[in-house]
């Protein structure tokens, strides 16, 4: 009877133990996710940033008035 016991605990603690890291495993995998998320969103933010910064730079005097008048008609 014992050893059935034994048996039992075992077999409870391997299952446990199984059920425990897949769980711990998702929490760690879901914290390393919203990290990564985190990051590409804030490159992204400012590959952004950057590409306005040098829009408005290319456009503030960057050459005549009548050739960016010109370079801007085809586009309205």
């Amino acid at each position: 009877m014992a050893d059935l016991l034994i048996w039992l605990v075992a077999a409870l603690g391997a299952v446990g133990g199984a059920f425990l890291g897949r769980v711990w495993g998702r929490a760690v995998g879901e914290r390393a996710g919203k990290r990564e998320a985190e990051r590409d969103a804030m490159e992204e933010t400012a590959e952004k940033m950057e590409r306005g910064r040098a829009a408005i730079r290319d456009g503030r005097r960057a050459g005549d008035p009548a050739d960016r008048l010109r370079h801007n008609d085809g586009r309205w």
